[in-house]
């Protein structure tokens, strides 16, 4: 069912409703639009309610988008971009949410497994520099 489905969501599919979610709520700030609620991004979208709250409040976390009031309900919560839209990337949403959390355990990636951890970031650095310029504004 389209619940569970939501469940079992890959990581690659939540990126790209992360990628998404963000993208629309630019765009509609650049056009000067009423800015989205979670409801509306939910149905407009076809997307899980459950997977659209947790993705908004992942990018509040990393301060991608904030929350606004926006007309006369002040209960109802709206989202816009939380920084200069011209600096919102692909490549700088995607190391945010890479980077976001805590890495501070007491793995050795310095020598013991310094292999594996320099494989892993030169694959997201080169990731990262391919999307370096494609705003979100122009998707």
């Amino acid at each position: 069912s389209f619940e569970r489905d939501s469940k079992n969501i890959s990581r690659r599919y939540k990126d790209f409703l992360t990628l998404l979610i963000a993208s629309l709520i630019v765009k509609r700030f650049v056009k000067g639009e009423k800015p989205y609620t979670a409801d509306e991004l939910s149905d407009a979208y076809r997307i899980p309610i459950r997977i659209t709250t947790q993705i908004l409040y992942q990018l509040t976390e990393l301060h991608i988008i904030i929350e606004v009031n926006y007309g006369d309900d002040e209960r109802v919560v709206h989202y816009q971009p939380a920084i200069d839209v011209n600096k919102i990337t692909v490549s700088y949403l995607l190391t945010r949410m890479d980077e976001y959390g805590s890495e501070n355990f007491k793995i050795d990636t310095s020598k013991l497994f310094s292999k594996e951890w320099k494989a892993l970031l030169k694959t997201r650095e080169d990731m990262i520099k391919a999307n370096d310029n494609i705003l979100l504004k122009d998707l």
